[in-house]
């Protein structure tokens, strides 16, 4: 008798085929990061530039589970404005030292630290949406929607 039997991971049943197939981890987060459902990849799940809709029209994945959950998405745009222009500051300061035109430098520091973020914007919280999804594919209890017979739809 095996006394850990009951603790192995008892193998999915196959209830229908998918309605999407499942793509690489790194698909998932270059379709959040060109503003793209991560399971599905529809294109319209931001109304504008700023609001990402709370769920998917086309497959019906929830983005935002719980308030403040783009916390994360907060960071990456965080992460990659501050990266941007460290690149820049380098570059800058590499062609220009030893005279560097501080007050230049500002005034491109300033600009390039309001729009780098505003672009991202988006693409952070796409991205963070394909993470949340990537964490809830891994979930052993989770299920991919499937396409059922519609003659069965008063059975189950």
């Amino acid at each position: 008798m095996n006394p850990y039997g009951s603790l192995e991971p008892t193998p999915r049943e196959k209830s229908g085929t998918p309605l999407y197939p499942e793509v690489g981890g790194l698909s998932v987060l270059f379709r959040g990061a060109r503003k793209r459902c991560p399971r599905c990849g529809e294109q319209r799940i931001f109304p504008s530039w700023f609001r990402l809709a709370r769920a998917c029209p086309r497959c019906g994945l929830l983005f935002e589970k719980e308030t403040g959950g783009f916390l994360g998405a907060m960071t990456l745009n965080y992460v990659a404005s501050v990266g941007v222009w460290l690149v820049v500051l380098g570059i800058w300061l590499a062609i220009t030292a030893p005279d560097v035109p501080v007050t230049a430098m500002l005034v491109a520091s300033a600009v390039l630290l309001v729009v780098v973020p505003l672009w991202f914007y988006p693409r952070s919280k796409g991205i963070w949406a394909a993470v949340e999804f990537l964490v809830l594919r891994g979930d052993p209890d989770y299920r991919a929607p499937v396409r059922r017979d519609p003659r069965t739809h008063d059975l189950e």
